[in-house]
């Protein structure tokens, strides 16, 4: 099968990437994170074996090491990085002789073509405005239609019972809205942002999982360590209260 055809080629690469990564970086204290994979193309059973076993050979490889590596912990994508997929597909991890020290990701950017779409696709159009209370009626057409607060309330519990309930910390690795410069009804457009980083914040949080927001440059500037957006960095933080 298709899936399988380069799956041996690909667990030798990944053990000697994560020996030669793990054994240079083995004397970092537990500040040093390592994980498996960025966002693996798994959407069905078949798939999602192959892939727990990239996770598997990279969990032995880091072990293999010694020294931090013996005990640092590690995050293992789900299928995609998408909650419904990792919720379906992920009913194993894999094995670590390290007990404690594996942990789930996902990422969340739902709905994409709110969150981050650069420009109209022939699959949907970008939406400008989000949220119960921000639909525009200058521009009603780039209103979202799906993915709203409802949406948000249903997919973190999922994360919540299959993980962290378990005692399997869950960190969505990315997450994040970004501001356009097109929308007609800006206002309304800006208050949409703020209340999806807001409202995702803080139910990624009462959920016991921990978020990570994706700074592409836009949200802090780390060549002169300043903010570039208050404004989003202010809804970051008041979703964390």
């Amino acid at each position: 099968m298709l899936q399988f055809a380069k799956q041996d080629a690909v667990n030798a690469k990944q053990k000697a990437y994560w020996e030669q990564i793990a054994t240079a970086m083995r004397d970092f204290d537990e500040h040093v994170m390592f994980a498996s994979a960025n966002e693996p193309a798994a959407s069905d059973a078949t798939s999602m074996s192959v892939l727990l076993s990239y996770h598997q050979t990279f969990v032995n490889a880091v072990r293999s090491t010694g020294a931090h590596n013996t005990y640092r912990t590690l995050a293992v994508q789900g299928p995609s990085t998408n909650i419904d997929y990792t919720d379906n597909l992920m009913n194993t991890l894999p094995t670590d002789p390290t007990p404690n020290r594996v942990m789930v990701e996902v990422h969340y950017y739902e709905p994409f073509q709110f969150t981050a779409l650069s420009a109209d696709a022939s699959w949907g159009s970008m939406f400008y405005y989000w949220g119960q209370n921000n639909h525009s009626i200058i521009e009603p057409s780039r209103n979202a239609t799906w993915g709203e607060e409802d949406f948000v309330l249903a997919e973190f519990p999922k994360m919540k019972a299959k993980f962290v309930d378990k005692g399997i910390p869950v960190i969505v690795g990315e997450y994040g809205a970004y501001r356009r410069t097109t929308p007609l009804d800006m206002d309304r457009h800006q208050a949409s942002v703020d209340h999806w980083i807001t409202f995702v914040t803080q139910q990624e949080i009462s959920d016991g999982l921990k978020p990570f927001w994706w700074d592409t440059g836009g949200l802090i500037d780390r060549r002169n360590y300043t903010v570039s957006d208050q404004r989003s960095l202010d809804a970051i933080m008041l979703g964390g209260q």
